[in-house]
């Protein structure tokens, strides 16, 4: 019974995050409404528990292990995206993706303190669950929650915290890996961008012209049409090349319409002349 509500309760959590999302544009703002958020379900989700407690040890199991776990890890989620962004430097992106690089260091350093714990999890091991995740237990040699014993004991067990911390952990650990990447790219971009930054075309427009009416006549690009072919051509060149159905009807009226084609050819042969001598 519990889970089905769970499962509903859990649904209508990611329909208001997505909500906020979409609506939310500034990522401070965004978090701090996506906790408040978590925070109301998670609230819900207690309200029933006490009015539906688990009646079982399997059943405990189930909640604190594979529910509460789930709700709980949202709200440290955005809680440290929250921090997160407030704590981002401001530089360009090599200082932005060190910063973030460090906080993937951080996380590294919780999964090597809770190494056990983490890879029962990972495991999907179940012979200690009774002590983990049953109310009630409190073994110092297992590594407990300290914090275990200012919760509400009738809503909390020694490890289902420090599951909810892992799995938010995780999350955190993509959204980073994510992140980095994509000013590891944008990077990359500029840096190309610098490199082609100089090679806007010195000849006349008349001349480009010449090349595209010659490049379309042969299908260089295939079937495409000379409008894109001009379009392309233009970004690529940066240059703008008017119209130029205006320049083509001059250029067949000139006495010898391929000026640039001819001077190019000439310049082709010379080269090669040079080359054999």
């Amino acid at each position: 019974m519990i889970t089905k509500f769970s499962d509903r309760l859990y649904a209508d959590l990611n329909k208001d995050i997505n909500a906020i999302a979409l609506e939310e544009d500034q990522f401070i703002k965004r978090y701090e409404k996506s906790i408040h958020v978590c925070l109301k379900y998670l609230r819900k989700l207690k309200d029933y528990c006490k009015l539906n407690d688990p009646g079982t040890p399997a059943e405990e199991i189930v909640f604190f292990k594979q529910i509460k776990p789930k709700f709980k890890s949202q709200l440290i989620y955005y809680q440290s995206l929250l921090n997160l962004e407030i704590r981002k430097p401001i530089g360009d992106g090599k200082v932005v993706a060190d910063y973030l690089t460090n906080e993937i260091k951080i996380l590294y350093h919780f999964f090597e303190c809770n190494l056990s714990f983490y890879q029962y999890v990972r495991t999907e091991a179940t012979y200690l669950d009774e002590y983990y995740f049953v109310r009630g237990n409190y073994d110092v040699h297992l590594d407990p929650d300290q914090c275990v014993i200012d919760f509400d004991p009738t809503f909390s067990t020694t490890h289902d915290h420090k599951l909810a911390q892992v799995l938010a952990s995780e999350l955190m650990q993509e959204h980073l890996e994510h992140s980095i990447q994509k000013i590891l790219q944008k990077e990359a971009i500029v840096q190309i961008d610098s490199e082609f930054r100089d090679f806007d075309w010195k000849q006349t427009k008349c001349a480009l012209i010449e090349l595209i009416y010659c490049w379309h006549a042969t299908e260089a690009f295939g079937k495409k049409n000379l409008k894109s072919i001009v379009k392309f051509i233009e970004k690529s060149f940066n240059i703008s090349l008017g119209n130029f159905y205006d320049t083509y009807d001059w250029l067949c009226g000139r006495p010898s319409p391929t000026v640039y084609i001819d001077e190019m050819k000439d310049a082709f042969l010379l080269r090669i002349q040079k080359k054999l001598r």
